[in-house]
């Protein structure tokens, strides 16, 4: 199986005609973790029958009551591309899988004047949350959203406690992906450190166990990278992290999963 096939499997095999919904509680943040706003969002995607065609339906549910309905199809023979799957709502970003629960979307390239971010998403079981990073037209942090999902139902409504704990002795797992999409199994990790980038981003807290590892500011000319990770249960603990080099391009995407063994 080639590479774009696999990664195409990944994102959308689980798929059928029937449907699949996600049903969300999504909350955006100010760079000073202020809770901008708040509301409901349920992303239901179905397929055709031979999977090449996926179409994705976000509703949402605003505070005052008010509705709103986004639809998109992707076509795999258009949108299944060797450096990943353009979703039709932004030609300059990629969907990439690393495996059925590590997914991400992402824009490839740092263009200032445009806006830029990623999202990254961690699944466990019939839980998903997302984490977005977004940056404005001048390339200053604007803020995060944390969307807290649950198949077919809505998850609980008040989020867990922020990530206090992480005594104990932790073995990782670690792979990468490059744009071409080839994937590379990494040497086991013995170390969970909250913040991957040693200081050079700033790390922030959220609810339910997130950790995000980002810059304050991206521009050209200067290496930079942008991560999330979560607690996923009391002893699992996953984290993402998207590279890009000093022309403002993707260079690599990891995937960490880590385990506490006491």
């Amino acid at each position: 199986m080639n590479l774009q096939e696999q990664n195409w499997i990944n994102l959308f095999g689980n798929h059928t005609s029937e449907g699949t919904a996600w049903y969300g509680i999504w909350t955006r943040y100010s760079p000073e973790l202020e809770v901008i706003k708040s509301f409901q969002g349920i992303r239901k995607f179905w397929s055709n029958e031979d999977k090449t065609v996926i179409n994705q339906q976000n509703n949402y549910t605003y505070a005052d009551g008010s509705t709103e309905e986004k639809k998109w199809q992707i076509e795999k023979e258009i949108a299944n591309q060797p450096d990943g799957v353009i979703h039709s709502a932004s030609e300059s970003m990629r969907s990439l899988s690393l495996s059925e629960e590590a997914n991400i979307w992402m824009c490839i390239e740092l263009k200032i004047g445009n806006l830029f971010g990623c999202e990254l998403f961690f699944q466990y079981q019939n839980f998903r949350t997302s984490v977005v990073s977004l940056y404005g037209e001048n390339g200053d942090l604007g803020g995060f959203t944390q969307i807290r999902e649950h198949l077919n139902s809505y998850p609980d409504p008040k989020p867990g406690a922020e990530l206090k704990n992480i005594s104990g002795n932790w073995v990782g797992k670690k792979e990468s992906m490059t744009p071409d999409l080839q994937i590379s199994q990494e040497p086991e990790l013995t170390e969970l450190d909250l913040d991957p980038t040693q200081g050079k981003n700033k790390t922030f807290f959220l609810p339910d166990g997130i950790v995000i590892n980002v810059p304050e500011k991206v521009k050209i000319g200067e290496e930079f990278e942008l991560v999330a990770g979560k607690m996923m249960i009391e002893n699992k603990y996953k984290r993402m992290t998207v590279k890009y080099d000093k022309d403002g391009k993707f260079i690599q995407l990891i995937s960490e999963i880590f385990d506490r063994k006491d």
